[in-house]
């Protein structure tokens, strides 16, 4: 039997140059890069060549693509094959058929003159034993370059952010003292004179066993439930405390604290690990990380006594969101931050409409629609809201409505103002179309569900994943609690809802990375092409499901759980979907040059990325992350037979 020949030194280095120029061969030792490159054959395939296919049986060597372009194929039941990803230079395949030692779900053919560095299966497992990296990014290989791309992300805007210690440091890195507790049974007086000596705002109550918190006392706790109802200073501070405070694990991050500081004006949160005290951040603490904070922000809008004061703090929330962006807080904090101070801006606007003394004796939610209905708002975003009421009596219902109307438009006219202009479909609270009974809602859906027009389709990707935000959240609770059952009824509405799902696809190109636009060449329409998909079957498949969630994350989690998906499948479509959502919370607050384009082309409009200032790793992620797009989009024809 003949001994494959040795390749020269020459080769070998030159083969671990061009390895080394892509992940995770660029984080690896050299020596092992070398060792690989030792033991890699370079293999050619003309255009059109079969390269693996399901039939082939079980995998038994990695490709790594040298040269040119390889698609990987997926059948359907109709029997034409779709495409279900492209691969091009320094990109590996199949690696979760050869980690499992299966075969390929996939039939990989070149799209171009190709060629392939293969490895054989027992070396790349070699290979994995030495290096952590390569097992961490075979595994996890979109979590990975993820992560790449957030160091990378800190890194650029690490001049931008004066923070010493950034909001994803754990609260652990705060604790500078050993936290003051005293028990249950030590009276009101003991507190007052330890919280004087030791200079503090707060006391924890812990019972005696492993120093378990039951309870807070603090500062602001001292005139409401102490001076005012003069009580007994002998009493025992149990009878005065905050029972069950929050807390949180030492090892939660400073940005979570923060959040929920922020949420629930809360001012100190108790540190715990294993449920035992180790500590206590306060407000001060929190916020002294930075000039601008999530504190300041919330209480900025609390306090605006007026439309002008109320738009100063919602251009400090764009401050902020940059700050956060700068410091490596991960999409879906930062959405979830972004939808939190909006919630906020909307209940300030809420309480500064002068119509708003007029309907205090009417019961009605306003309601988040869209992607404020999904926590997912940035700040490029046009208002979408409802209001769902009860009628004073059935004799006033058109009275109650006026009056809510008015007041609705009031507000919708205050939030443009502050920064949300006004929805040109006119999907507002102050629409009368918008502002209904909780029958009104029901009938409006029923129709809706009943006639799957283009319109009634339309509607649902608006309608469909509305929230509660303020006023009796019980009414769109009731709403949702019976449109979740409805829809499950409904299964020919679900394969049309499938259907319009489906008519948005993934740019990906076949001579290029990515179809650029037609309108803006150069660029790439984030919000429609590359989020869209993923927010369309999310949705699809959690109402299929019954499910009550309207965050694309936790729709795509529950549903796909609940249709026993694989959790590494789940995860990769979660990070898909949420990287390209920091790169919309990117692209729209810090801006793009526009040098990459001609200088007679109009201006860039929000949420389109320009292609030409994507480095690599983003672009490769952003590939990636489009790829998962098309395949859930694959699972869904399967699922819908579309």
């Amino acid at each position: 039997m003949a001994v494959a020949e040795q390749p020269s030194s020459t080769i070998i280095d030159a083969t671990a140059d061009e390895l080394a120029a892509h992940a995770p061969f660029d984080r690896m030792e050299r020596s092992l890069v070398a060792s690989i490159a030792a033991k890699v054959r370079l293999a050619y395939y003309p255009k059109g060549a079969s390269i693996l296919t399901p039939d082939s049986g079980a995998v038994d060597r990695l490709f790594i693509v040298q040269r040119g372009r390889i698609d990987g194929l997926a059948s359907v039941d109709s029997g034409s094959p779709i495409e279900a990803l492209t691969l091009v230079e320094g990109e590996m395949f199949p690696v979760g058929a050869l980690i499992a030692r299966r075969a390929s779900t996939l039939r990989f053919v070149a799209s171009t003159d190709a060629f392939c560095y293969e490895l054989p299966v027992a070396d790349f497992e070699d290979a994995m034993d030495c290096s952590r990296e390569l097992r961490h990014f075979a595994t996890t290989r979109l979590a990975h370059l993820l992560q790449l791309s957030q160091r990378q992300t800190q890194k650029e805007f690490s001049e931008r952010v004066s923070a010493a210690q950034t909001l994803t440091s754990p609260l652990s890195s705060l604790l500078r003292r050993a936290p003051v507790s005293v028990p249950p049974e030590t009276s009101v007086r003991d507190v007052l004179l330890l919280m004087q000596l030791e200079r503090i705002g707060s006391v924890v109550v812990v019972g005696v066993e492993e120093l378990k918190p039951v309870g807070i006392f603090t500062e602001r706790d001292v005139l409401g439930r102490v001076a005012l109802p003069k009580i007994d200073q002998s009493a025992p501070i149990s009878s005065v405390m905050t029972a069950n405070p929050m807390m949180l694990a030492s090892s939660a991050t400073v940005f979570e604290a923060a959040r929920i500081m922020a949420e629930r004006r809360f001012r100190h949160i108790i540190v715990v690990e294993e449920g035992r005290l180790v500590g206590v951040v306060s407000e001060r603490d929190l916020f002294a990380l930075q000039r601008l904070s999530l504190g300041s922000v919330a209480k900025a809008i609390e306090r605006a006594a007026n439309v002008a004061e109320l738009r100063q703090a919602s251009e400090d929330v764009r401050r902020m969101a940059l700050s956060l962006i700068g410091q490596g807080v991960a999409a879906e904090q930062l959405t979830q931050f972004v939808t939190t101070m909006n919630d906020s801006l909307v209940a300030r606007a809420l309480a500064l409409a002068p119509s708003g003394a007029h309907v205090m004796d009417v019961d009605w939610c306003w309601i988040g629609l869209g992607s404020e209905g999904r926590h997912e708002q940035t700040l490029a975003t046009d208002q979408d809201n409802a209001l769902i009421f009860v009628p004073r009596s059935t004799s006033d219902l058109e009275a109650t409505r006026q009056a809510l109307l008015d007041f609705a438009r009031e507000v919708n006219a205050i939030l443009d103002q502050v920064g949300f202009p006004l929805c040109k479909g006119e999907i507002m609270a102050g629409n009368p179309k918008w502002c209904l009974t909780a029958t009104e809602w029901r009938d409006v859906f029923t129709d809706w569900l009943r006639s799957a027009g283009p319109q009634a389709l339309l509607n649902a990707a608006i309608f469909f994943d509305f929230r509660p935000l303020h006023g009796n959240v019980e009414l769109a609770n009731a709403l949702r609690q019976w449109l979740a059952p409805a829809v499950a009824g409904h299964p020919l509405f679900l394969r049309h809802l499938a259907e319009n799902a489906l008519q948005v696809r993934p740019p990906l190109g076949v001579l290029r990375d990515f179809v650029e636009d037609d309108e803006y060449p150069g660029t790439l329409n984030l919000k429609k092409y590359a989020a869209r998909p993923f927010i369309d079957a999310a949705r699809v498949f959690a109402l299929a499901q019954g499910s009550h969630k309207t965050n694309t994350a936790e729709r795509l989690r529950a549903a796909l759980s609940a249709m026993q998906v694989a959790d590494d499948e789940i995860n990769a479509y979660v990070d898909a979907f949420h990287f390209v959502q920091l790169l919309r919370l990117r692209t729209i607050h810090v801006g793009q040059s526009q040098d990459a384009l001609e200088p007679t082309e109009q201006p860039i409009p929000a949420n389109h990325l320009v292609l030409a200032t994507l480095n690599d790793l983003d672009r490769r992620i952003l590939k990636e992350a489009l790829r998962q797009a098309r395949k859930l989009q694959s699972r869904l024809e399967m699922d819908y037979r579309v």
